[in-house]
């Protein structure tokens, strides 16, 4: 009965229009002069808030001893579009052995340390984002196209392929890419990407074929997935994101080469080209983002791809596949974020969390919980002691809450943050990196 109240709200939800909660698309990202003009394949952001851009087809090249080989670097900007000093990245080694990324890109994601997995046909390279170099590299299924993949917060890697089929399962490996299995031993639908829950035991699996998303749980590590729930009912999603500051899952409607609304049986209103912000606890659309289409461009070459955002929430980089020159990556931002909110939940016990992310650069997020009302301080120290700023200096209810601090004015360092509450006091440790 829960399963299916859920599912319910969810399709009355996206019987209405009122989702945009003041997203501002900016438009091409860094410029329309950006070199990979078309068809970008995967977009990441690290903890620093740079842009991982990867290319499906050549756009650069190396000189060799056997001659020129042409080549789909991975380009990285900073939030002022200029690009970081390892950008492109045109060979990733890893135990020595150095790869020319030649073959198509299908896919970028980051995980909650920053840590960049680019698939590139059917290998996927784990990537040191402070630096640029490789970490890991495994191939799942040689000679089978895979999707962006899909990363738990325990460091867990989920990958799958395009292309459904025998042979061609969903695997999971862990931190180091070692095999831990097969999720699922095979899929359902033409994928390009999907995603799991941050303790990896729900998956949301998108093959847009199927205009829906199926959901499948497992209740720990050890036990298998099953089939859950059907979700996401008229959706075409060729891409999805977490935006980790608030909690949501961000699915892309469909094209206008795949349209939504197409779910046998359902009505739905989804707007084309357009990512919508899905709780998944409720089921409910909370916000949307829509695509900026070029004037006298095939829509039809406009195809999302992509969306990754910034640490902080508040800036999402989108990105397109197509067959005509564009700038096919755009950024976005919602110039209105709440700085603190109260989180659902009732506090049982007082507990402060380690911020997110970490390191950060400038800011970053500390949530606390407090089970009983009271004068309640949270402030911020260097490490001889002195107090560098208050965050929270008043009486509050009982109840979970996060607060957003910005360091843009301090030092590199390693900084203090103190929660006292009636006579409880709670400390930790981050990491400012500029």
């Amino acid at each position: 009965m829960k399963r299916f109240f859920t599912a319910l709200l969810f399709v009355l939800f996206i019987g209405s229009v009122a989702y945009s909660q003041g997203w501002t698309n900016l438009g091409a990202f860094p410029d329309t002069s950006f070199k990979a003009k078309r068809d970008i394949h995967g977009v990441a952001v690290d903890l620093y808030g740079r842009v991982w851009v990867q290319p499906f087809y050549n756009v650069d090249s190396i000189v060799t001893p056997n001659g020129t080989v042409f080549v789909k670097p991975l380009y990285v900007f900073n939030g002022d579009g200029t690009q970081a000093p390892f950008s492109p990245i045109k060979i990733v080694t890893v135990g020595g052995v150095p790869d020319t990324l030649k073959n198509a890109g299908r896919g970028l994601r980051s995980d909650k340390d920053g840590n960049i997995y680019a698939s590139y046909f059917d290998a996927v390279y784990k990537i040191d984002f402070k630096t640029g170099a490789g970490i890991a590299k495994v191939q799942p299924t040689v000679g089978q196209s895979l999707t962006a993949v899909a990363v738990d917060d325990n460091g867990n890697m989920f990958t799958a392929h395009v292309v459904p089929g025998t042979g061609k399962p969903l695997k999971i490996y862990d931190a180091q890419f070692n095999v831990l299995g097969n999720a699922l031993d095979s899929t359902v639908g033409f994928s390009r990407a999907f995603h799991v829950s941050a303790d990896g035991n729900t998956i949301y699996w998108a093959g847009y074929t199927n205009h829906c998303v199926l959901q499948y749980n497992r209740p720990d590590e050890f036990s298998p997935f099953t089939l859950q729930d059907t979700v996401a009912k008229g959706f075409d999603s060729e891409s999805f994101g977490w935006n980790r500051k608030y909690g949501r899952l961000w699915l892309s409607s469909g094209s206008t080469n795949d349209k939504p609304n197409r779910y046998p049986g359902v009505n739905t209103y989804l707007d084309v080209a357009t990512w919508y912000a899905w709780n998944t606890a409720t089921g409910d659309l909370t916000d949307s983002l829509k695509w900026s289409f070029y004037p006298g461009i095939d829509s039809l070459s406009q195809r999302p791809r992509g969306i990754e955002f910034t640490p902080s929430g508040d800036t999402a980089y989108v990105c397109a596949f197509g067959g005509s020159g564009f700038a096919a990556l755009q950024k976005a931002i919602n110039p209105n974020p709440s700085s603190v909110k109260e989180e659902p939940g009732v506090a049982t016990n007082y507990a402060l969390s380690q911020n997110y992310p970490n390191p950060f650069n400038p800011t970053t997020s500390i949530k606390f919980a407090i089970p009983s009302a009271g004068f309640t301080t949270l402030k911020v120290y260097d490490m001889l002691g002195s107090e560098v700023a208050t965050l929270v200096s008043e009486n509050m209810n009982p109840g979970n809450y996060e607060f957003n601090f910005d360091a843009s004015k301090l030092a590199s360092g390693t900084y203090i943050y103190e929660l006292r509450s009636n006579n409880i006091r709670l400390v930790n440790k981050m990491v400012l990196m500029k």
